[in-house]
């Protein structure tokens, strides 16, 4: 009985490491070229913006104002709740400056995203206008 055991267990083992050695074979160097190799992961990460104000002035418009600590150049990007930039502008690091003013002009009541994007980061917040 216990031969019997051992030899159902060694057919097992035996049938096991065939499958194993068939999935580990190489395919044929046409089909590896068909093959596409996954790219790292690029997308940026998102970080709440700091010490930003959005204020309606006398005329009728808006002015941004934001604090960031930025070491790179970054691009301002005001979009509507559709996702449409209805504002941008670079910002610049030249100056050493951590404070940024925007007159972003007149903006109909919708829900704003904010965006300052980086090449590594994106930094962002939301507004709503309302009537």
């Amino acid at each position: 009985m216990k031969q019997t055991y051992l030899l159902a267990g060694a057919v097992l083992l035996a049938g096991f490491s065939a499958m194993a050695q068939e999935s580990s074979t190489q395919l044929p160097p046409a089909e590896q070229k068909q093959l596409k190799v996954a790219k790292p992961d690029t997308t940026a990460r998102m970080e709440t913006l700091s010490g930003i104000f959005l204020n309606p002035t006398k005329k009728g418009t808006f002015v941004l104002d934001f604090n960031q600590v930025l070491t790179e150049n970054a691009r301002l990007e005001v979009k509507n709740k559709a996702g449409k930039i209805v504002y941008k502008k670079p910002v610049s690091v030249a100056k050493k400056e951590t404070a940024w003013r925007f007159d972003l002009g007149k903006l109909r009541p919708d829900t704003y995203q904010v965006e300052v994007i980086t090449p590594d980061t994106t930094y962002w917040t939301k507004f709503k206008i309302g009537r």
